[in-house]
């Protein structure tokens, strides 16, 4: 949890807030993180999280991505599908032979927007 409001996630020593402003960023930080970990964890638990970050390799039993990275990278991947429609079905129709792929990615789709 720290490594996540530290560099993995909020940065709250660039800030350089006075404490009465911080004490209030810190609550919306403390909001934010808990439904970034909650989305997160629920795309680990529906199965689909390989399609929203990197592959996750395990490096003697520990874990590569926190529900909070998850959570995070979810919003961007959502953003960036939405944002690139016709490059994809451009990329679609060169590579037919990636169409399989592209309908797993479909549903995992519809399934992260269930989340919300």
């Amino acid at each position: 949890m720290f490594r996540d409001f530290k560099s993995g996630g909020y940065s709250l020593e660039g800030s350089q807030l006075a404490p009465q402003y911080l004490s209030k960023l810190i609550i919306v930080i403390a909001i934010a993180y808990t439904s970034a970990t909650m989305q997160g964890k629920k795309i680990k638990d529906m199965g689909i999280q390989k399609y929203v970050t990197r592959p996750e390799k395990r490096y003697k039993g520990q874990r590569r991505h926190s529900s909070f990275y998850v959570g995070q990278h979810l919003y961007h991947w959502l953003q960036l599908h939405q944002m690139f429609p016709k490059n994809i079905e451009e990329l679609m129709q060169i590579s037919r032979y990636r169409l399989k792929d592209y309908i797993k990615g479909q549903r995992a789709i519809s399934l992260a927007l269930s989340t919300f």
